[in-house]
C-alpha cells in the first residue's frame, strides 16, 4: 500500500468501523486501489477485513469523560505517525488540531458534517441555558473558521444546505446516507392484518429525539387495544440516564425483547433482527431539527422490504408513497384505529424501489470530488 494515497478518517464518539466512515466512505475509497485508508475512531472489536483498510480505535472514553479533552493529541500523534495528505473529520471539537494540521503540514482538510451540531445542541434536554450558549458560541466559531482551513465538506443531509451558512460559496457536495444493504431482488406485496400477530422492531440509536420511549408506550398501548404485538429493540445509547428509564419502562414486559447496551452494536446483528420483523417502528420526535433530515434506517428498511410505522412527516411520507412502505400515525396522541384502518387498505412493496435508496449513486460523487480536490 507504500504507493496509494494515504486519507485518514477521523471520528471520536464513533466506532472505528463506523458505517459511514468505514462501511461508506471508506470502502469506496479504499475499492479504487488509488488510495491507503486509515480510520480513527472509538474502541472497536472489529479488524479491516478490506484491501487498502486500516482500522485505528484508539478512543476509549465515557462521553463526558476528562479523557476526551486529550483526543485531539492523540489525533495530533496518530497523524505524525501515518503522515496521510488528506484529513476526512467528522467531528467538530478535533477542527482546532485539524486547523493546526494544515497550518504546519499543508495537509488537506474535507469536513465531513453529519448532524447540524448547532441545532442539536439548541433542542437538546442535557444542557442548561448557559451551557447552551456557550457550546453553540464555540460550535459557531470553529465551524465559521473551518472554511478558511478545509479544501471542502461533505454534507450529510440535502437540507444542510440551506441550514448551514459557514458552507456558503464553499467547495461541498452532499453526500446521503443511503443504504449499502442489497436491494432485495423480488419485491412482493405485504400485506398487514391488523388483528394478527406482529412483530415490531426499534433499531439503532436509542435517545429522546428518536422517540424510544414514546415507541415503547405506543406498543404498550396497542396491546391494551385489541392488537397483538411483540417488539424487538436493538441499540445502544450513549445516554445512560435515558437507558435507565428506558429499562424501567420495559421491565416485567413479556412482548418485548431487548438487546440495550451503552455502545454501539454491529451493524449485521442489528440487520439480521430488522430482517425477523414485520414492520419497523420509527417514532421519532420531530423538533426542527430533526424533521428535515432523512434517517439512514429509512433507506435499510426499504432495501429489507420492511413496512415502516413513521410519524406524520410530509417529506418522509411522500417518499415513501411511491412503493408504499409506509403508515404514518401520532405517536404522541394515538387513537385506536388510526393504524387498523391504515393497514386494512394498505398493500406494501407493490412498487420495488430501484437506485435511488442505494449507496452506489453517492459513492460515484464522493469518489470524484475526492480525486478533484487531490489534484489540485
Amino acid at each position: 500500500m507504500d504507493d496509494k494515497i494515504k486519507i485518514l478518517i477521523v471520528s471520536v464518539l464513533k466506532p472505528a468501523d463506523d458505517v459511514r466512515s468505514y462501511h461508506k466512505i471508506g470502502k469506496s475509497l479504499a475499492q479504487t486501489n488509488k488510495y491507503e485508508v486509515n480510520i480513527i475512531g472509538f474502541d472497536s472489536k472489529m479488524k479491516a477485513k478490506e484491501k487498502n483498510i486500516s482500522l485505528h480505535p484508539i478512543f476509549k472514553f465515557k462521553r463526558n469523560s476528562i479523557s476526551r479533552l486529550f483526543a485531539p493529541i492523540k489525533v495530533l500523534r496518530k497523524y505524525i505517525e501515518l503522515k496521510p495528505k488528506l484529513i476526512i473529520v467528522n467531528t467538530p471539537e478535533l477542527l482546532p488540531v485539524m486547523m493546526i494540521i494544515k497550518i504546519l503540514f499543508g495537509t488537506k482538510i474535507i469536513y465531513d458534517v453529519q448532524e447540524n451540531y448547532q441545532l442539536n445542541v439548541k433542542y437538546s434536554t442535557l444542557y442548561s441555558a448557559i451551557k447552551k450558549r456557550l457550546i453553540s458560541t464555540y460550535l459557531s466559531t470553529i465551524e465559521n473558521l473551518s472554511k478558511y482551513f478545509t479544501s471542502g465538506y461533505l454534507l450529510a443531509e440535502e437540507v444542510y444546505e440551506k441550514q448551514l451558512e459557514f458552507i456558503d460559496n464553499q467547495n461541498y457536495i452532499t453526500v446521503l446516507n443511503k443504504s449499502i444493504l442489497p436491494v432485495k431482488s423480488e419485491y412482493k406485496p405485504i400485506h398487514i392484518i391488523p388483528n394478527h400477530p406482529i412483530n415490531l422492531v426499534i433499531s439503532g440509536t436509542l435517545g429522546r429525539e428518536y422517540g424510544t420511549l414514546e415507541g415503547i408506550e405506543y406498543c404498550k398501548y396497542l396491546n391494551k387495544n385489541s392488537y397483538n404485538v411483540t417488539l424487538d429493540i436493538i441499540g445502544y445509547s450513549a445516554d445512560n440516564q435515558y437507558l435507565e428509564k428506558i429499562q424501567n419502562s420495559i421491565k416485567n414486559l413479556s412482548f418485548i425483547n431487548d438487546r440495550i447496551e451503552n455502545k454501539p452494536i454491529p451493524q449485521q446483528d442489528i440487520i439480521e433482527v430488522i430482517k425477523k420483523a414485520d414492520m419497523a417502528l420509527l417514532p421519532y420526535q420531530l423538533n426542527p431539527n430533526l424533521k428535515d433530515r432523512f434517517p439512514t434506517k429509512i433507506y435499510d428498511c426499504i432495501a429489507l422490504g420492511i413496512p415502516m410505522i413513521i410519524p406524520k412527516n410530509a417529506n418522509w411520507a411522500n417518499f415513501l408513497s411511491k412503493y408504499p412502505a409506509s403508515v404514518s400515525i401520532d405517536f404522541n396522541s394515538p387513537t385506536k384505529n388510526e393504524l387498523k384502518d391504515q393497514l386494512d387498505r394498505k398493500s406494501f412493496y407493490v412498487q420495488a424501489p430501484g437506485k435511488e435508496i442505494e449507496w452506489v449513486i453517492e459513492e460515484k460523487k464522493l469518489v470524484n470530488f475526492i480525486e478533484k480536490i487531490l489534484t489540485k
